[in-house]
């Protein structure tokens, strides 16, 4: 075997390097978040050939002493902390003095800087070799930092990068999501001259939200403000309407205490609080919009596990969640409830007093027109699904409708499961779900690991109305169903149940299992495709669909309804 070896310093810089300088964009974060450590009030950014050939990051803010200039480009010098309790509260987005050092290791770097109290301005210059002193210059007040041959000594790194307009398009998010947090300092990027990117500091941050992602969508977002165990968290939702399919909108921003900078990071935490405080509103697959920051107290997060800093690690991630998921449902609710009702209770008194008691199908409920509450939801029916006129039944499952210059299909199982499913949570939350004992409990075999699921969680099962418990390792006894399932086959629906809650993983929250739990009893006891229906049971079905959030897809994520405006439909006649 070789040797153990001490490497040679250059190559020991070209590995940091590899875990701070992923890309230009990287390059760029560094360099902003020092800018704005530096209480700077404008950043501009000028790149050429996508940040390949340069890179520059001009503030404004208070720059370096000329004396710190050298050793600013020594690993691991910083003027963040100094000792290792600092790591604790650190108030800064940089501490870990890895930036300049890593970037001179694969660039040609050319710093220059000025004090306020300064006559002048100093200057180094450093690459891969070290750091040299430039002298004195003129230069105005703030930190210029020129970043040229990105990856010239390293040219297997550049096979890795996309073409220039990709890597653009990376820096502007980088810039973005640091103005998202810093609404009053100005950001400005211009590549190989023109300017790609312009957004003036402003006073607030939905003025810096309607720069960001328009006006029209900054306009539908939600306030979000909660605060419990020492922990605030504060931001903007957008309705359920704006989803996605990918969560490249989902940001999220931790800071330790109200005065510390505000990091944005990439956490399965908070991105899974996120998706479960929109509930059943989501389609499975979509992510909302989100901008939200979270304040935590000193010493409950660790900012320090992750070279570029994208990753923290918090102590009481339970308390996270139980925070963020209810303060978005309650913004959601009050939101989107149909118009007077409580605000206490949106969901749950909507829908107490929407229909009279529903039995099994193809029974459907009959329910009071509330249109006007689904503007939020749902676009291809803005007055309401009563509103529309039903034109006839396709293939024995899909509703043909037609208004405001629309034509809507709309999938019969999907929408009254959605229904249904909107009755049984406002009956969970209300307290209990009508449920009838068995006379003579059922026995369910199922497989071992069913069986287990089941049990653990009774619960759920319980709060859904199938009281039972595990008999022996394969075999479950109900003792219980939920009236809406009575004359129906319960071995199939608990066996149904078990299946969806090993999706959700054996780990899965409580309001995830009860959702899945009530999701599967709203399949099993509404009307199927393949069932004929009269023309009054559509309307019906129409009518009760104005008296629930239904959102545009059913609790299992398929879609409701589609839409056909009439100018597609005359596109496709030529006219």
């Amino acid at each position: 075997m070789a040797r153990i070896v001490v490497l040679p310093p250059d190559v020991q810089g070209q590995i940091a390097a590899g875990e701070v300088i992923e890309r230009p964009a990287s390059v760029v974060k560094e360099l902003a978040e020092n800018a704005l450590d530096a209480r700077a009030r404008q950043i501009e950014v000028q790149l050429a050939s996508g940040g390949l050939g340069r890179i520059v990051v001009r503030d404004d803010g208070e720059g370096i002493a000329a004396d710190d200039v050298p050793v600013a480009f020594a690993r691991h010098a910083t003027s963040k902390l100094a000792r290792a309790d600092d790591l604790a509260a650190v108030p800064t987005l940089g501490f870990r003095g890895e930036a300049l050092p890593s970037i001179a290791a694969i660039a040609r770097v050319r710093l220059t800087s000025r004090r306020p109290d300064a006559d002048a301005a100093v200057a180094a210059e450093a690459d891969g070799d070290g750091a040299r002193a430039a002298g004195p210059i003129g230069a105005p007040r703030g930190t210029t930092v020129e970043v040229h041959d990105l990856f010239a000594v390293t040219p297997a790194r550049r096979k890795f990068l996309r073409a220039p307009a990709t890597e653009v398009g990376h820096v502007v998010d980088v810039l973005t999501r640091l103005a998202v947090a810093n609404p009053t300092v100005g950001f400005r990027l211009e590549h190989d001259g023109r300017e790609v990117l312009s957004l003036p500091a402003v006073r607030e941050p939905r003025q810096r939200l309607v720069q960001t992602l328009g006006r029209e969508r900054a306009t539908r977002l939600l306030a979000v403000r909660a605060a419990a165990d020492g922990y605030v968290v504060h931001g903007f939702v957008a309705p359920p309407a704006d989803a996605l399919r990918s969560a490249r909108l989902l940001w999220t921003y931790v800071a330790i205490g109200e005065r510390g900078a505000a990091r944005w990071i990439r956490d399965r935490l908070l991105l899974r609080a996120v998706v479960d405080g929109y509930d059943a509103l989501l389609e499975r697959g979509r992510y909302p919009i989100a901008m939200l920051f979270l304040e935590v107290p000193t010493g409950d997060v660790d900012v320090n596990v992750h070279p570029a800093k994208l990753e923290v690690r918090f102590r009481r991630a339970a308390a996270i969640h139980q925070l963020v998921a209810p303060a978005l449902r309650t913004a959601l609710a009050a939101a989107l409830a149909p118009a007077g009702a409580p605000a206490a209770s949106p969901r749950a008194s909507a829908l107490a007093e929407a229909a009279p008691a529903y039995g099994p199908p193809p029974t459907l409920p009959l329910g009071r027109d509330t249109g006007a509450s689904q503007a939020g939801l749902w676009a291809p029916a803005p007055r309401g699904f009563a509103s529309l006129r039903f034109i006839g039944q396709i293939f024995d499952g899909y509703l043909l409708c037609e208004g405001d210059g629309r034509i809507v299909l709309i999938d019969q199982h999907a929408a009254h499961e959605r229904v249904v499913f909107e009755r049984l949570r406002a009956e969970q939350d209300a307290g209990r779900i009508a449920r009838d004992p068995l006379l003579v409990p059922e026995t369910i075999e199922l497989d071992a690991t069913e069986a287990a699921l089941l049990g653990e969680h009774a619960a759920a099962l319980e709060t859904a109305g199938l009281e039972g418990e595990p008999f022996g390792e394969r075999t479950f006894l109900l003792r219980s169903v939920p009236r809406l399932l009575r004359g129906r086959d319960a071995g199939a629906l608990v066996r149904a149940v078990a299946t969806e809650l090993a999706e959700e993983g054996a780990s899965a929250a409580a309001a995830r299992a009860t959702h899945a739990v009530l999701a599967t009893i709203a399949c099993h006891s509404v009307v199927r495709v393949g069932q004929r229906l009269a023309s009054e049971e559509v309307r019906a079905l129409l009518a009760s669909m104005d008296g629930v959030p239904v959102a545009a897809h059913c609790p299992h994520g398929r879609p409701v309804a589609a839409e056909l405006t009439r100018s597609q439909l005359e596109a496709l006649f030529h006219r």
